[in-house]
């Protein structure tokens, strides 16, 4: 159970957008009736030829098409129904995301045909009241927005929605695991993997082993996560001293040792949120950094008061109480004072285009300052406790975040810091305690994320197993699973990525020679890990694992293993840093760049199609493990990225005239990826994901140089490639929270957003002015 530094830095599948970016700037202008006709004309020409003028706006029967006037929003969307003819039932994908069940009260009898059709579609919202804004105006870049949704589920015209189309077929069949909140590409692989795991699981669990060998370990480890007979009798057993510490609390001071104790046993603290990894401003070094209390929701939720959200985490958190002993209106009033507590420290918190900022994360306070933060907390006593005295500072992640923790955590609020820590101690271990705790959190999901049907026992063993015990899991994967010559292609294919970088570098009209010369330094200096670590983690060697028969429980196996790892942590303190070590699973379906460590991340999970496959043609394997390749390197270059030097230490090494015009480039990108609708009435923000996109840009230009120099290249195979990557699906609630808190733009936003800049996209298929995907040449963006 590897601690993950880093975060995920290349995938969490979004779906539907459209292309033209809508910015808020100021009111759009009310369209025309001659504007929406002209503008359908080319729009659904491709799905229904021929039409004419007259048959899409019609007039009052002599002849005067009333051209010039403002269109009403009602008359718009008519006219949109008759260009575009039948549409296609919704199913998969479009039934997924689409608007359905609504009935707009304000539709003239005449439009109800055609509005009907279009609601039936799934492409139409209305208002809050229930209207459709029938008599509104309606501006172009409004009613494109509905043309876009037309595109997508019609998915039959690729130089109109070049995603869409090359997925139309997979995504009509689109479906969603039990327990799960996506499908796609990396979804369809890590199952692949997840069935692998399970069989080298399955075949241990059906031997004996000798005692201490790592088959022993894997099999009484998973026997205790298949034994639910067990671990329902057992109850909240395992955590009852510590729940008892908390509830008899009678002092502030008395809350903070029962956590300590906590800590000291479990590796586990409720009220202290510390870290440790490579100094920012020293990255040999191992430094101690500290956030903050935690909250349960997302800062938006919180800020935004979202009702849903705020009735399923109080409902959450009520049963969590009463699963730990309470009675329903004590949990519930309980519940709410949390929910407040935790609603003050998100609205002072870091938004999430933020958190990955050096300058807003790396603020080191000395332990004088840092023990004065906290009036009536002993911070040095605390330290000592949890062995980490011998740091010289505390790097505070999130200061308004720390000092409003601080301001809290102090007698007179007492009653709810009980709560607090009651409810983040069952949080943590209630997938280890009663089916009761698993149910409250699969609610929970269900409520909030959208989230149907539930994971079978075996699979939530396995899953546990895999995530606890990858460590040795994690050997036999390669072992079975992961050829050598696919690691040294790979390997070859970064060099070549890495050198065809270069060369762009250096041709860079908007960069000094001075600046180019660092950046070419932190490319050659970048360390690359690809496949397996060259000598594996021994922590599972120091932890005994037992079966209930014997003593031992999925409990206390669980935090047998991730205190071993807490205090390995630990050790490591004040240390150098080790740069060979691995902070993902070899069988993630994921790659990571690492600022603080300069290197790039391909572990053999991803290494497999159809993001590489070794019977695929160059171009194709280019198109997908190519341009994840290129995304990881241009993370060295990105918004965040760009801030450490080669060795990884926040370090300026820029021209202040070089970084005003990467600064420049940056705001381009943000409008260009700003704006665009992702499912209806959810969109992409450009700031939010900028880094993303600047990695999603770069890394494509580089794959794209590689096959622009090969012998008559294959643009269809590496464009394609792409999209079939990317492609997944989602809940309708799992996209709204992504979009104000994941850092990727949506997948489809990642595919058209972004082949858009490319001229070679344009001649393959033969883009033109008129076509969705259209981008014009001065209009496009590149930075790398």
């Amino acid at each position: 159970m590897k601690k993950k530094i880093v975060s995920l830095l290349l995938a969490i599948p979004m779906v539907l957008s459209f292309n033209i970016s809508v910015y808020a700037d100021k009111a759009p202008k009310p369209a025309t009736r001659g504007d929406i006709v002209n503008n359908l004309l080319t729009t659904a020409d491709a799905y229904q030829s021929g039409m004419n003028k007259e048959a899409i706006i019609k007039g009052n029967g002599n002849g005067d098409l009333k051209e010039n006037q403002p269109v009403k929003k009602v008359e718009a969307l008519v006219m949109l129904s008759r260009a575009f003819g039948e549409l296609p039932k919704p199913v998969g994908n479009d039934l997924r995301t689409g608007t359905f069940g609504v009935e707009f009260t304000d539709v003239p009898a005449w439009a109800k045909k055609d509005i009907d059709k279009l609601a039936k579609a799934g492409v139409l919202t209305g208002k809050p009241d229930g209207t459709l804004g029938a008599n509104d105006p309606i501006s172009l870049a409004e009613f494109q927005a509905v043309i876009a949704r037309v595109w997508a589920l019609e998915g039959s015209h690729l130089p109109d929605d070049f995603y869409e189309t090359i997925n139309k077929q997979w995504l009509n069949k689109s479906t969603i695991a039990a327990g799960e909140i996506m499908g796609g590409g990396f979804s369809e692989l890590q199952k692949q993997n997840d069935d692998k795991i399970a069989k080298i699981i399955e075949d241990l669990s059906n031997k004996t082993h000798a005692k201490g060998t790592k088959e022993q370990k894997l099999a009484d480890f998973h026997k205790t996560a298949l034994d639910s007979e067990n671990r329902n009798k057992q109850g909240i057993q395992p955590i009852e001293k510590y729940i008892k510490a908390i509830d008899e609390a009678k002092t502030f001071d008395q809350l903070v040792q029962a956590d300590l104790a906590l800590e000291k046993e479990l590796g586990l603290s409720t009220l202290f949120r510390f870290a440790i990894m490579g100094d920012a401003k020293n990255s040999s070094e191992n430094a101690l950094y500290y956030t903050g209390l935690s909250a349960g929701l997302d800062k938006n939720s919180f800020v935004t008061e979202d009702a849903k959200a705020k009735k399923a985490y109080i409902q959450y958190m009520t049963k969590l109480l009463m699963l730990a002993g309470e009675k329903e209106a004590a949990a519930k009033a309980s519940a709410e004072k949390v929910y407040e507590m935790e609603k003050s420290l998100a609205s002072v918190s870091l938004d999430p285009h933020e958190q990955g900022d050096v300058n807003k994360y790396y603020n080191p306070y000395t332990i004088e300052k840092f023990d004065d933060m906290h009036k009536e907390i002993d911070i040095k006593q605390a330290l000592k406790s949890m062995k980490v005295e011998s740091a010289d500072k505390v790097i505070v992640f999130d200061v308004k975040l720390a000092q409003k923790s601080a301001e809290l955590l102090t007698q007179n609020n007492l009653d709810v810091l009980k709560t607090y820590s009651k409810l983040q101690l069952l949080t943590a271990t209630g997938g280890l305690l009663t089916d009761g705790f698993r149910d409250a959190a699969n609610e929970f999901a269900a409520a909030l994320y959208g989230v149907s049907g539930e994971k079978t026992d075996k699979e939530i063993a396995v899953s546990t197993t895999q995530s606890t015990m990858s460590g040795y899991l994690e050997q036999m994967f390669v072992e079975q699973h992961f050829s050598p010559e696919a690691k040294k292609d790979v390997e070859q294919m970064v060099d070549k990525l890495i050198a065809t970088y270069e060369k762009r570098i250096k041709a860079l009209d908007w960069m000094s020679e001075t600046t180019k010369e660092k950046a070419i330094k932190k490319l050659d200096t970048m360390i690359v890990k690809i496949g397996y670590p060259d000598k594996w983690d021994t922590t599972l060697d120091k932890v005994d694992i037992k079966p209930y028969a014997e003593g031992g429980s999925l409990f206390t196996n669980s935090f047998a293993v991730t205190k071993a790892y807490i205090d390995n942590q630990k050790a490591m303190l004040g240390k150098p840093v080790d740069r060979s070590q691995w902070l993902t699973s070899v069988y993630t379906v994921n790659a990571f760049y690492n600022p603080l460590n300069n290197e790039i991340t391909f572990p053999a999970g991803i290494l497999q199609a159809p993001f590489y496959d070794a019977k695929a043609k160059p171009e194709a394997n280019l198109g997908a493990i190519g341009m994840i390749i290129g995304h990881e390197i241009s993370h060295a270059f990105d918004n965040k990225g760009s801030a450490y030097d080669e060795n990884g230490n926040a370090k300026n090494w820029w021209t202040d005239e070089d970084f005003k015009r990467f600064k420049e480039k940056n705001q381009e990108l943000i409008a260009f990826y700003n704006g665009i609708e992702i499912v209806p009435g959810v969109l992409n923000d450009g700031l939010l994901t900028l880094s993303e996109n600047v990695a999603d840009l770069g890394g494509m230009a580089a794959a794209l140089q590689v096959v622009s120099e090969m012998s008559k290249p294959d643009y269809k195979a590496f464009f394609e490639s792409n999209a079939e990557m990317w492609k997944s699906t989602m809940t309708k609630e799992i996209t709204a929270y992504l979009s104000k808190n994941d850092t990727h733009s949506a997948n489809k936003i990642r595919v058209n957003r972004t082949i858009s800049n490319f001229q070679e996209f344009y001649d393959t298929y033969g883009i033109k002015p008129g076509d969705g995907m259209y981008v014009a040449p001065e209009n496009r963006v590149s930075i790398w």
